[in-house]
């Protein structure tokens, strides 16, 4: 009996923290406040809390409002945001956060740029659209598109006939175009969505990693695809099939900056032993070789390769054999930035690498083109790092802070305390949320 008495006093606590728990997220949520409004600290305590639960950030943000299901990125275009929901995309105005449109997909990205850009969406069986992103009309269609890779440029739209006869559609994102079309045999259904990972660079920062791959980049010369076990290599200018290259059980192939970059680890006496060597994707000449540099695609005791190298299309991260990080250039193999001993390369895209110093508090910008420092700046030294297009982010959740700063010169952009999620970054400002709470956090 005693032991079913504890058992029950046990059941009923822990529904009890369960009400807790509910009634707590409702106040944060919705800003209630249960308590009466009577004098003295504690409730004016309780009401500077109540008060401030429906902020996303101070600064606020110049609109706030909730959305239909729980987003997952977002993209300023012109004058709309369109938020990415599972599926469900939705757009509001930028600057009054009015709803525009909302429109079923199972996929969707944004292409092209400024007045061309577009949302693309597809739906399984009903082939892909590119919207206008502030009225949500069709400004043209590909009623075969399985899935598609986004582009300021350009959109690869990947269609197929049956399970694995595919081919791969150049288009202009401003009227849908045909500028090549390429069969890829192979390839099949398992690319079907948007932007499936190829076999090029990932990001080298995880910081708001949704927000910065939702923008869409200049499409690189050449892409490599995974078909069969195999990497095809695709010319996005002329649209032809260059070569095939098959990795070994040791190896890791990608294309990155026009080049076809074999890096290959091999254990010897409990260690991995790194070359790495760049083919004429026309060829499949070596252009260059080097030994030592460990690109961070190995783990394991038998150091099996199983990621892409981080970096972007014109810069590759690696350690080398002095245990030093570098910026190596894909298309020649130089060093374009060696850190100093304890450095630790943090973020880069193809204009600039951000490093964190030995100090854990310093944070330096590297030009990638020139090679030399274009600005220094003192963050906390358990803050988070990212790039864009736009700016360079920088938070710190233990003292909820985010800051942004232009990334040619380190200009401040924007001093915000928040603990809220950048979904999107613009040109003017950032979409921040917090759970379906949403708001545009303009830059000063």
């Amino acid at each position: 009996m005693a032991r079913r008495g504890a058992v029950r006093n046990f059941e009923t606590a822990l529904g009890a923290i369960g009400v807790l728990a509910l009634i707590i997220t409702a106040i944060l949520v919705t800003g209630w406040n249960p308590i009466p409004k009577v004098s003295g600290d504690v409730t004016d305590w309780w009401e500077k809390v109540a008060s401030s639960s429906g902020k996303l950030s101070e600064p606020e943000t110049s609109w706030t409002d909730r959305v239909g299901g729980q987003p997952s990125a977002a993209v300023i275009v012109g004058d709309a945001v369109v938020v990415q929901m599972r599926g469900t995309i939705e757009a509001r105005g930028l600057r009054t956060g009015t709803e525009l449109w909302t429109k079923e997909a199972d996929w969707a990205a944004v292409a092209g740029d400024g007045a061309n850009a577009v949302m693309v969406v597809g739906r399984r069986g009903k082939g892909m659209e590119a919207l206008n992103p502030s009225s949500g009309t069709a400004k043209w269609k590909d009623g075969d598109a399985v899935g598609a890779w986004t582009y300021r440029d350009s959109v690869l739209a990947l269609s197929c006939d049956g399970l694995t006869d595919c081919a791969l559609t150049a288009r202009s994102p401003k009227d849908g175009a045909q500028i090549w079309k390429l069969a890829l045999p192979g390839i099949g259904r398992v690319l079907a969505g948007a932007n499936n990972d190829l076999l090029g660079t990932r990001l080298l920062s995880a910081t708001f990693d949704d927000a910065v791959e939702a923008m869409p980049g200049a499409i690189p010369a050449m892409l490599g695809f995974p078909i069969d076990q195999r990497v095809q290599v695709v010319d996005t200018l002329t649209g032809k099939r260059l070569r095939t290259e098959e990795p070994t059980t040791s190896s890791r192939i990608v294309v990155v900056g026009g080049r076809v970059l074999v890096s290959t680890a091999a254990p010897k006496d409990g260690n991995c032993r790194f070359s790495l060597e760049a083919r004429d994707p026309a060829t499949g000449k070596v252009v260059w070789q080097k030994d030592g540099y460990d690109l961070r695609t190995s783990s394991g005791a038998g150091c099996e390769q199983r990621r892409d190298p981080a970096g972007a299309d014109t810069v590759i991260a690696a350690t080398r054999g002095d245990n030093r990080e570098v910026f190596l250039s894909p298309r020649d193999g130089r060093e374009l930035f060696v850190g100093a001993p304890g450095d630790t390369l943090v973020a880069a895209d193809s204009q600039y690498g951000l490093i964190r110093g030995a100090d854990k508090k310093t944070l330096q910008v590297i030009n990638l083109t020139t090679g030399k420092t274009a600005w220094k700046q003192e963050i906390g030294e358990k803050a988070d790092v990212a790039i864009t297009r736009y700016a360079v982010l920088v938070t710190d959740a233990g003292a909820g802070t985010l800051k942004a700063y232009r990334p040619d010169n380190g200009g401040l952009r924007l001093d915000a305390k928040t603990t809220s999620d950048v979904l999107g970054v613009g040109p003017d400002g950032l979409i921040v949320s917090r759970g379906r709470n949403l708001g545009f956090l303009p830059f000063t």
